[in-house]
Parts: C-alpha cells; structure tokens; sequence
C-alpha cells in the first residue's frame, strides 16, 4: 500500500492520504493535517447506511465553547466523517494509513546498498565478531588500527 487513499465523505468533503498526511478536502477549501498529530483514531462500521471515522488531533482546537460554570469544551480537535455503506473498503485502507504510519515512522530507514559504513559502525560490527569468536583479538585489534588510521 503506497499511502494514497480517496475516501469520499458525506457534506462535500473528501479526506486523502498522501503517506504523510490527511488532507481534508471541499470544493472549496483543503485542510492539512500530519498524521504525526492524530492522537486517537476510530472507524465504525456502516449500519443501515453510514460508516464513520473520528480522530483527534494535537493541533490546537480552533473554537471554545464555555459550558457554563468555569467549564469550557474546545472544539476543532476532534473530527468526525461520515461515509457510505459502499466506500467501507476504502475506509478501511484509509484507516490502515493512519494506524500505520506510527509503525512505519519509528522504523530506521534503510541504508542504501553500497552506502558507506562509518568506521565506528565497522569497529562495532567486528566486536561482535571478536565475541562470537569468529575473530581472533589480533584480527581485531589489526583491523580497528587501520580503521581509525592509526
């Protein structure tokens, strides 16, 4: 899965996935968020016609609205689309993105083949040689000298 997802959403609006973010769209407007900030995220089935997706965000809320009584709820955080009983596929990859990109984000990226070492990395890797006995402390020894230039 390459991270591009089309999800159209009740009201107009439209949300994608471009591997880094959600992208809240309208004819008119589009909303950027990373997926970096998503704090929660669910998806609930349709029922006789409606699936939804909410997730929160840690992006500061847009509106407050004061309940009352030194109460106060912020508004914006939160974000709630709703989709069709067809489009259930879809949300669920949209889903998988989402829920995923934390995996994907803390893995190291790969090096690329035929990327240099650095000498530290080389000296640890013939350590590990040396305890595994595949390397004798001379070897080592010769070896870790002509690395650092010595």
């Amino acid at each position: 899965m390459d991270g591009r997802i089309t999800l159209p959403c009740s009201n107009g609006f439209t949300l994608h996935t471009d591997g880094e973010n959600i992208i809240i769209a309208t004819k008119k407007t589009e909303e950027i968020i990373p997926i970096s900030r998503v704090q929660s995220f669910s998806l609930k089935e349709p029922g006789l016609a409606y699936g939804k997706i909410v997730f929160t965000t840690a992006q500061a809320a847009t509106t407050g609205v004061n309940i009352g009584f030194g109460v106060s709820a912020a508004l914006g955080a939160e974000k709630t689309f709703f989709y069709s009983k067809g489009a259930l596929g879809t949300a669920k990859q949209f889903r998988d993105v989402v829920m995923d990109y934390e995996k994907r984000a803390s893995q190291p990226a790969p090096a690329p083949a035929g990327a240099p070492v650095s000498a530290v990395e080389e000296i640890r890797g013939l350590k590990a040689l040396l305890d595994e006995g595949i390397l004798t402390q001379e070897e080592f020894e010769a070896k870790k000298k002509q690395l650092l230039g010595i």
